[in-house]
């Protein structure tokens, strides 16, 4: 006897949102998808939505330094396990965890903690790491150390690499040995983004022809538009391939530029990303930040000096403000949630809800607050 989540809305990219109930698989994946308020005879019900509940595959975040007061710089398996769950609550089945700017040794903890919970994945998924820094641009900073910045080294990756898998390096575009370091990660399969850096167009378009696959955390800590030089945002504009990631808590990105962003390119160009803190879920207040300190206040996270240190926004809540901002339809915006993701690092077993994929599957209110989610078929987080 089949377990099914019954008489669900389903939310999927190029398609009509309708009545479905999904029979689970007994490994993990999805099995047949039955059309209208009906589920099968001989079902057994594991969650009935009631024709209201909504349906998408699980949101993936590849970008998403901490949350509930740990951080992937903390490099420890409780860290990664406290991001892990607390993912989970913002409808997020796959991360990546994410790294600081930081020294080798430190890098190499990281990746250690990360690996240790990959052995176990109790909470959300994590096929890989997110490499962000050190190879950046000091005078892009914001709130990286720039002690620790220096120019791309493969063979740090290659090392880390073995440690776990890394998927995703934010680097600097124009700095020293960029360009043959975004070849050489091209040909490992992994995806360069351009981060922190004050590129200019011609040496965006040198790191893009080297294999350049997306845009970090678009508009901040990168070189803006300007009539004589469109730099990395202007790149983002006009170019018709790159990837971009989007962090859309109305801080990072206030809502006219969000609202410019979806409307000049397509929802299957961006990308959303939380570039969460380890200040996330825990509201306003000091917390501290490697060997110093964030200020949350009114929703922005900062360093004392004022610059913006990531964000505490969740998944879920992007994704309503996307939604309220932009008017666009549901199932054309859910496609930023995880089918971009999934299809950018070629994670090819998950991202949509189709027969064969892994059951990560998010359910979801009407007004697309989070109501339980299911990975490989669990139910491990219910409202």
């Amino acid at each position: 006897m089949p377990s099914t989540i019954a008489d669900v809305l389903l939310i999927s990219p190029n398609d009509l949102i309708r009545p479905v109930s999904i029979e689970m698989g007994d490994d993990g994946r999805i099995g047949q998808i039955h059309e209208g308020h009906h589920p099968p005879a001989g079902s057994k019900v594991i969650f009935d939505g009631g024709g209201e509940v909504y349906l998408t595959a699980g949101f993936i975040d590849i970008h998403t330094h901490g949350a509930r007061g740990f951080d992937l710089s903390y490099a420890t398996l409780e860290a990664v396990e406290t991001m892990a769950e607390a993912k989970l609550s913002e409808g997020v089945t796959t991360f990546l965890p994410t790294t600081w700017t930081a020294s080798r040794e430190h890098k190499v903890a990281m990746a250690e903690a990360a690996a240790a919970y990959r052995k176990n994945e109790r909470f959300a998924r994590t096929p890989f790491l997110h490499i962000e820094g050190p190879y950046l641009n000091p005078a892009q900073a914001g709130a990286q150390d720039t002690r620790y910045m220096r120019r791309p080294d493969a063979d740090e990756i290659r090392h880390l690499h073995s440690i776990c898998p890394v998927g995703l390096i934010s680097l600097a575009v124009e700095i020293e040995g960029a360009i043959p370091f975004i070849r050489e990660m091209h040909g490992m399969g992994i995806v360069t983004s351009a981060a922190h850096s004050a590129a200019t167009y011609a040496e965006f378009s040198a790191a893009k022809e080297a294999g350049l696959g997306h845009l970090t955390h678009y508009c901040n800590q990168m070189s803006g538009l300007h009539h004589r030089e469109v730099g990395l945002v202007g790149a983002g504009l006009l170019d018709d391939s790159i990837m971009i990631e989007l962090i859309c808590d109305t801080i990072h990105l206030c809502p006219d530029m969000i609202r410019l962003a979806f409307k000049h390119r397509s929802c299957e160009r961006l990308m959303l990303i939380t570039d969460s803190i380890a200040a996330a879920h825990l509201g306003d207040g000091r917390y501290p930040l490697h060997d110093g300190e964030i200020i949350v206040k009114d929703g922005a996270a900062r360093i004392p000096a004022g610059n913006l240190a990531g964000s505490i926004v969740t998944f879920d809540q992007s994704l309503r403000n996307v939604v309220t901002i932009t008017g666009l339809p549901l199932n054309e915006i859910v496609r930023t949630c995880s089918a971009n993701q999934a299809r950018s690092l070629r994670l090819n077993d998950r991202g949509s809800v189709k027969q064969g994929l892994l059951a990560d599957l998010t359910l979801l209110t009407p007004e697309l607050e989070v109501v339980a989610v299911y990975v490989g078929g669990e139910q491990r987080y219910s409202a």
